[in-house]
């Protein structure tokens, strides 16, 4: 009786043992394939990323300082960059302006002349700036090809969707600042503009509103309807920003 007893502890033992030699297979099967598995999901594009916050987006991103004033720009090709109208309006065409890269490895400092300021007829009113100025809040300004910065990317705002998270740049106030925030609507008072909640103050201007999904620049901070430009934190889409460029044979 005890015979039998003891060879059944036996088995049960041998059993036992069995199921955790498989075990431990099993689990470092899992280990070894895993992270090749997860690799070829993702670049076969079965499973989409969100990319973690990029550094080198703020790259690009430049101060300008003008004869009468501090904005932003960014750069969307090695020579071209972006701001808006309001930054040098009481500039014109050819005048110099000057940039600081801050943020970039360099420290970069150059010189850049107005390629373009977008006209506009419109005149503020008791001190206020109607909102469709800033449907063509747009000027270009050219530099000497820079090389050791990569430019922004330009994406696509129809694509934008309301509560998408989007990074605000730029120099308010002259100080380097980086914020982020979401798109509260794809029109502020009646017009095609982005209003967001995003922190921005006065220098914020012509800096790049970037979706954080992918880094692609989807808008140009502008401002508002306030006693200041950044009252309202609205931007001009980038897809109505191409259509200007286009219409102005612009390359970029």
């Amino acid at each position: 009786m005890l015979l039998g007893v003891t060879e059944t502890i036996q088995e049960n033992n041998r059993v036992s043992v069995l199921k955790k030699i498989r075990i431990i297979t099993i689990l470092f099967i899992v280990s070894i394939l895993l992270p090749f598995l997860i690799y070829l999901f993702f670049n076969l594009g079965l499973i989409t990323g969100k990319p973690a916050f990029n550094s080198d987006i703020q790259e690009p991103v430049a101060k300008v300082v003008t004869s009468t004033g501090v904005g932003t720009a960014f750069l969307i090709s090695p020579t071209i960059l972006l701001t808006a109208r309001h930054v040098v309006e009481n500039n014109k065409v050819g005048d110099e302006v000057e940039l600081f890269f801050e943020q970039s490895k360099s420290k970069l400092n150059v010189k850049a002349k107005i390629k373009y300021i977008s006209p506009s007829s419109v005149q503020p009113i008791n001190g206020q700036v109607p909102m469709d100025y800033f449907l063509t809040d747009i000027a270009v300004l050219e530099a000497a090809e820079i090389t050791e910065i990569e430019p922004l990317q330009l994406g696509e705002s129809d694509a934008v969707n309301n509560l998408d998270e989007v990074i605000l740049i730029g120099y308010p106030n002259g100080d380097y600042s980086i914020s982020k925030g979401n798109i509260n609507s794809d029109k502020f008072q009646g017009f095609n503009l982005f209003k967001l909640d995003a922190t921005s103050n006065p220098g914020n201007s012509g800096g790049p509103c970037i979706l954080k999904n992918d880094n692609t620049v989807i808008g140009i901070l502008v401002g508002g309807s306030g006693p200041q430009y950044q009252g309202e934190n609205i931007a001009l889409k980038i897809d109505d920003v191409k259509r200007i460029l286009d219409n102005a044979k612009i390359s970029y």
